[in-house]
């Protein structure tokens, strides 16, 4: 993965929601191309946050269930709406809370981002879970959530 764009997970209610934060900065990749003149952190950018953060908290709870090892893979984005441009110097929170939760099949989270309690980014997300067979890829996804949620407060 190129881009990881939620900086720490802050909260995990296992089974319920996640939250976590993105620090927008000028120094970001993406401002050298979107827009120089007018820098505006991408909605498309947002989107992958509330999917990274939402993928990691299914991942991290499906491993807490002793359950095999699995990928979270977006499948559906419904009724995303963007409310407010994010520019350098806004911290997005992320939140996610938990709709449908089938660890074997399939899992829904209605996310948010916000910035300074004002709504930017608002909508539903579906994952499927996918098998991991590599034993490479099992450990760098073990390696990168123990990372995510290492400061996180963990509510069970």
């Amino acid at each position: 993965m190129r881009f990881y764009l939620v900086d720490r997970i802050d909260e995990a209610f296992l089974g319920k929601y996640v939250i976590g934060r993105k620090c927008v900065s000028m120094s970001d990749d993406i401002f050298n191309e979107h827009f120089p003149s007018f820098p505006i952190f991408p909605g498309s950018l947002i989107l992958e946050g509330l999917a990274q953060i939402s993928g990691l908290f299914f991942e991290y709870m499906i491993v807490q269930q002793n359950l095999s090892q699995k990928r979270a893979a977006l499948t559906l984005v419904n009724r995303m709406k963007y409310r407010r441009m994010v520019v350098p110097g806004d911290c997005l929170t992320y939140r996610a809370d938990i709709k449908v939760f089938y660890p074997d099949e399939y899992a829904v989270v209605a996310v948010t981002a916000t910035c300074e309690g004002k709504v930017c980014a608002e909508g539903e997300l579906m994952f499927g879970f996918v098998d991991i067979m590599d034993a490479q890829m099992k450990e760098q996804a073990k390696r990168l959530m123990e990372k995510a949620f290492q400061n996180a407060k963990i509510i069970s």
